[in-house]
């Protein structure tokens, strides 16, 4: 089993958080939760497909999906495999996505979009190119280049004002006081997000509450602490949280979580409660 982290090159900073490559032989069926974490992810696969689909409609529509991206997400998703699988996920900000695909983010949330999709040949050459090169470095060199290159030559750039937005949200601000920072009203800054960042403000605000709550929590605060330290109104209006976006309890998600802290070897990104193994 190999499992190698590694941060882009500077030029990709703001844009690109990190890649995670994989190879996992012959593992038994295995289903992951992928809760909201404010970040996009493009898995990129070099053998069996994923079966994923959106835990809140109890996995009605189930989409088979070798290399995709998931983002602008409000909801956690279910990924389900077994056999062989091997590939990098890339972790980009919200923003970042936008600026390097070059595309409508709220276009992109509805599906899990392949990255033939998105790219076109372009995204399948680039498969094939990393599935052949022989180490996890070389193929990290390859996205560096690839990721780089894209982000040099868009004429996508996201404004200002949604990137900063996006940091006070990340810092707890209420929406109004956003609104007045940037100089926005509500209707043109949940326009601006949708098409920049996939999800409205107030989509946003709710992903990174529940984060500031289960990062708390399993840093070993109560759950009646995590749920006043997040902002929510009592612990029953975070459990109703838990339960709309991740589709289990509060308790069964801690249990599920078998202790690991934010950040472990089991999310995409530091501090952040990203993933929990469902069996």
């Amino acid at each position: 089993m190999e499992s190698v982290r590694r941060e882009p090159v500077p030029a990709l900073r703001g844009l690109v958080h990190h890649y995670h490559g994989f190879n996992f032989p012959d593992i038994a069926d295995c289903a992951r939760l992928e809760i909201p974490s404010g970040a996009a992810t493009l898995v990129i696969a070099f053998a069996e497909p994923i079966r994923i689909a959106l835990a809140s409609d109890g996995e009605s529509e189930i989409y088979r999906r070798a290399s995709f991206l998931s983002a602008g997400r409000a909801v956690a998703a279910i990924g389900r495999h077994r056999g062989h699988i091997s590939g990098i996920e890339v972790t980009l900000s919200h923003t970042g996505a936008h600026h390097i695909l070059g595309l409508r983010m709220a276009e992109l949330a509805d599906g899990f979009p392949t990255l033939g999709e998105i790219l076109r040949r372009e995204g399948e050459l680039l498969v094939e190119q990393l599935a052949g090169l022989p180490t996890w470095q070389a193929r990290f060199a390859r996205l560096d280049a690839y990721l780089t290159r894209r982000a040099a030559d868009s004429r996508v750039l996201p404004a200002w004002q949604v990137t900063r937005a996006t940091r006070l949200v990340a810092a707890g601000w209420p929406l109004r006081e956003i609104q007045r920072d940037v100089g926005w009203g509500d209707r043109h800054l949940r326009s601006r997000f949708l098409e920049q960042v996939g999800m409205s403000p107030k989509a946003m605000a709710r992903v990174l509450r529940l984060q500031t709550a289960l990062r708390a929590h399993l840093d070993g605060r109560s759950w009646s602490q995590a749920a006043a330290l997040a902002r929510y109104h009592d612990q029953a209006h975070l459990g109703h949280d838990v339960k709309a976006i991740t589709g289990l309890t509060p308790g069964r998600l801690a249990e599920l979580r078998r202790g690991a802290p934010p950040g472990s070897a089991l999310d995409r990104l530091p501090g952040r409660v990203t993933s929990v193994l469902l069996g």
